[in-house]
């Protein structure tokens, strides 16, 4: 199996992006980092966003994009405006021939830390060790390496029932 992952932490200021490279059973770091949607503009700082996802995906040429799910707090305008940007990730890996997957922020913490109500910091220490990154950089960059992970997680199991289940018949 050799699958490179793009993982996403959705923002509409700072976006967080990793790349990740799956082959067999060794995962690599590509890439990872912030896309800042700089200006006042909501309009300006989705088309940053979207510019720079689409200049991402040419580069790195992923297979899968896994994004983290948009969480509905306390605050539906912040919630609505994150759907802008998940929907631009949709879009775009559609564009591309991506395919698109979504994960609860308790369920990566969960997969990458074993604790679903991890903090960003704990979530940062585990992928930086275990990606060996030679630095921590940003929380949201790492955490959109920690959704890549858990897709790679979630993408091996998942390859593994289905080879039993040929089996099986």
């Amino acid at each position: 199996m050799n699958l490179t992952i793009m993982g996403i932490d959705p923002g509409t200021v700072n976006t967080g992006y990793g790349l990740i490279q799956v082959a067999n059973n060794h995962v690599q770091c590509l890439d990872y980092g912030l896309i800042h949607a700089k200006g006042k503009n909501f309009s300006v700082r989705i088309h940053t966003i979207h510019r720079e996802i689409k200049k991402l995906c040419q580069l790195h040429k992923p297979q899968h994009l896994a994004i983290e799910k948009v969480f509905f707090g306390k605050n539906a305008d912040t919630a609505f405006k994150l759907g802008h940007v998940f929907a631009l990730c949709l879009l775009e890996s559609e564009n591309q021939g991506i395919e698109f997957f979504e994960y609860a922020s308790r369920y990566v913490k969960k997969a990458v830390t074993f604790a679903g109500n991890a903090s960003k910091e704990l979530v940062q220490q585990f992928v930086v060790n275990f990606l060996s990154l030679p630095k921590e950089g940003p929380l949201d960059a790492t955490d959109a390496l920690a959704v890549a992970l858990c897709h790679s997680q979630e993408y091996k199991k998942n390859r593994r029932q289905q080879q039993v289940l040929e089996k099986q018949l």
